[in-house]
């Protein structure tokens, strides 16, 4: 097979991935949102949804296609996407651009406002994961790594736990699948310290950071953003000691490309931290915010799910069940990890060999394996709660309000899939049988999941309250799978390094293709898609506050919520659903917003926190008292919930229906909007600073072709070796 057929190979494998994953939303004309989750809550409610609750993919549904849906509705009527009127009405509105997620300065998310919405997720999803897997391939050819080997690496990151089981949030995976292909450019600008390559590589490096932030996870960001500039410290140290790289010309290629990246970032990043100032996230650091930080980090008992992720049930079909230690469930994909049994072994195979020895003893595997070992152990740390957070608890502002240390998994996956690529790599380029690393590279996961599978039976003999027994027979399917593929993956290890060239390239071929059907089969089926007419249907309720409440003050009651596997009882249109039919809502759920808003409804209340515990981004109306002093003048009740005009005269019932009940509150008022329209002073220097990052890099270009054109006019009139000029 030539080189040009094997990187068309490549790059088909590559595509496969997005479309294998997501052929239902590509291809069958489902919508990738989790509108299943609509079916726990009235007005949507059946009576047995297909799916069990899972809130945090509800917030794919309840946050980010209200926010995509009307930042594509402004863009298309020719209007900024500063300021989403439709929630916290009693404010008038809240500030939706600089909420960070809402994200609609991201390039990509341009596919929002050309495509059918509901459409555009799928599309979205894919384009990410392309990226991400394309970005991988491409940086460990660079490191270098064997083609199959970068493969399988590349395969790893775009369908590991951290990347699928996020899926329903669009910018998690917006924002990470960008950090191969920022770690790439750093290592093209060391390696071409000095030159025109090198300097544009930094460059590139700044733009894709700039990229990275706009994406709006400002969590994940800080994430990919450690680990880059732990890279570009660590090849600056390599570059300095060898006498490559010159301290000033480096210190200011590194400034210049965070000039760059805080330039085009600042457009969203700016307004997000002038609201975060005022937001009802802020607060100092302390002790008590520290340990409430921590409380959900990874317990060792998870490590059973390195080769069985489904050890403890799985959130679809309700079965879930592990929790932290003080008895708060945590959602699957808080500490989801699994990149697959062949790659856990390879990334093992790739640290037990030799690290110092005679000449060609560990030649194979480049200098970035001790680099990515102490990432991952960072982030491991990080994910376990140790005090290696402290620093950041203390030194970043609103880094103990951003969510579980767990999520630092991102970077244990993204180390373990480099890992994986450099142990097949190994494997092919050795040409003895190493036994003694053979046996570690089976035997330590295969222990380290057995001390875990022990610590979670002990766990759920102690604190859960379902039968052991019926926990274990939970499990069990994922033990025998977990089994079998250890089986294949270290039959796979052994037989490699016995083979010649060709069946080992055919060999490499079926490990990269056991690794895609291993987390393929796991991964396919954790996020289901819907008929787009499944995302928020108009009930006969709905129709009647559009046809009648369209300028309305309108409360939804809702009086609690649950993080765990319980759907909330006698809720109904939870905040951010009224956007989606332009209705106002004295409610929300932002992931930024005024402080001020929720200490209103707080008073409004009566004092009740109207949040509920598990998540403080949550603003309800809990009780009638709140919503008649914030001037609702409907009010919207489940079917379930006793008739409230009964208990209160000043309440009339205009709507009675199988999908909810709506009152009216005759002294209730209609929307009014701000006094003056929102547009903070940090967005127009932003926007400022975005042009002349914008500039500064169509100036480059255009500094690089017109230097190309340069060299092909000399080219072509530098006269051929031999010949005479006329």
């Amino acid at each position: 097979m030539t080189r040009a057929s094997r990187r068309v190979l490549a790059g088909a494998v590559l595509l496969l991935i997005p479309l294998a994953l997501l052929y239902r939303p590509l291809f069958l004309g489902r919508a990738f949102v989790p509108a299943d989750q609509l079916r726990h809550v009235a007005p949507w409610r059946v009576a047995e949804p297909a799916t069990g609750w899972n809130v945090l993919r509800f917030d794919g549904i309840a946050q980010f296609y209200p926010w995509r849906l009307h930042a594509a509705r402004s863009l298309r009527s020719g209007r900024l996407p500063l300021w989403n009127p439709y929630q916290f009405g009693a404010e008038g509105g809240t500030p939706l651009l600089a909420n960070s997620q809402s994200a609609p300065l991201y390039p990509p998310n341009i596919l929002f406002t050309l495509l059918p919405v509901w459409y555009a997720f799928g599309a979205g999803a894919a384009l990410h994961l392309l990226i991400a897997a394309a970005g991988m391939y491409a940086f460990l050819r660079a490191l270098p790594v064997r083609r199959s080997a970068a493969l399988l690496g590349a395969i790893t990151f775009s369908l590991c736990g951290s990347t699928v089981t996020w899926l329903a949030l669009p910018t998690f995976l917006a924002v990470s699948c960008w950090l191969p292909i920022l770690l790439l450019l750093i290592k093209r600008a060391h390696d071409g310290a000095g030159t025109r390559a090198g300097r544009l590589a930094a460059l590139g490096g700044g733009a894709v950071a700039g990229t990275l932030l706009l994406a709006g996870h400002l969590q994940v960001a800080f994430y990919c953003l450690l680990a880059a500039g732990l890279y570009a410290l660590w090849h600056g140290a390599r570059g300095l000691r060898a006498g490559r790289v010159r301290p000033l010309p480096w210190l200011f290629g590194l400034a210049a490309a965070g000039l760059l990246m805080a330039c085009l970032a600042a457009p969203q990043v700016l307004p997000s931290l002038e609201l975060s100032r005022q937001s009802h996230r802020i607060g100092s650091a302390s002790w008590a915010g520290y340990h409430a930080y921590v409380s959900g980090a990874l317990p060792p008992r998870n490590a059973v799910t390195l080769l069985a992720p489904d050890f403890f049930g799985h959130p679809n079909d309700g079965t879930y069940w592990n929790q932290s230690e003080s008895g708060v469930p945590v959602n699957y994909a808080e500490w989801a990890a699994y990149v697959g049994v062949l790659p856990l072994l390879l990334a093992v195979y790739s640290l037990v060999l030799p690290w110092r020895g005679p000449a060609g003893a560990a030649a194979s595997l480049p200098p970035e394996r001790g680099f990515f070992l102490g990432l991952g152990l960072l982030a491991l740390l990080m994910a376990l709660g140790t005090p290696v957070n402290l620093p950041f608890v203390w030194g970043v502002p609103g880094f103990a309000q951003t969510g579980s240390p767990a999520r630092s998994l991102l970077l244990v996956c993204f180390a373990l899939a480099v890992l994986a690529a450099l142990g097949l790599h190994a494997l092919l380029e050795e040409k003895v049988v190493r036994r003694g690393a053979l046996t570690a590279a089976i035997a330590a996961p295969v222990l380290l999941a057995a001390g875990g599978a022990s610590a979670a039976a002990r766990f759920a003999v102690a604190s859960v309250p379902a039968p052991f027994g019926q926990l274990m027979t939970l499990a069990a399917p994922g033990v025998t799978r977990a089994l079998v593929l250890l089986a294949l993956a270290g039959g796979l290890l052994a037989l490699l390094p016995r083979l010649g060239p060709e069946r080992a390239r055919l060999a490499a071929a079926f490990g990269a293709a056991l690794t895609f059907a291993d987390l393929l089969a796991w991964g396919i089926g954790y996020n289901p898609s819907a008929p787009p007419a499944a995302v928020y249907p108009v009930t006969p309720g709905i129709a009647w506050l559009r046809a009648n409440a369209k300028e309305a003050l309108l409360a939804p009651l809702n009086r609690g919520w649950s993080i765990g596997g319980v759907p909330p009882q006698g809720a109904v249109l939870p905040p951010n659903a009224l956007t989606v039919y332009a209705l106002h809502d004295l409610g929300g759920y932002d992931s930024l917003f005024p402080g001020a808003y929720k200490r209103r409804v707080q008073v409004a209340g009566g004092g009740a926190d109207p949040s509920p515990p598990e998540n403080g981004n949550i603003v309800f109306i809990k009780s009638v008292e709140a919503a008649r002093n914030l001037g609702a003048r409907y009010l919207i009740a489940a079917p379930e919930i006793p008739d409230l005009a009964a208990r209160d005269p000043a309440l009339r019932r205009v709507y009675t229906g199988a999908d909810m009940t709506i009152y009216e509150n005759a002294a209730g008022r209609s929307w009014q909007p701000p006094a003056r329209e929102y547009r903070p002073a940090s967005f127009r220097v932003g926007l400022f600073a975005g042009l002349c990052g914008v500039a500064a890099l169509a100036a480059a270009g255009a500094g690089v072709a017109a230097v190309r054109r340069g060299r092909s006019a000399a080219s072509v009139s530098e006269p051929a070796p031999g010949s005479r000029r006329p």
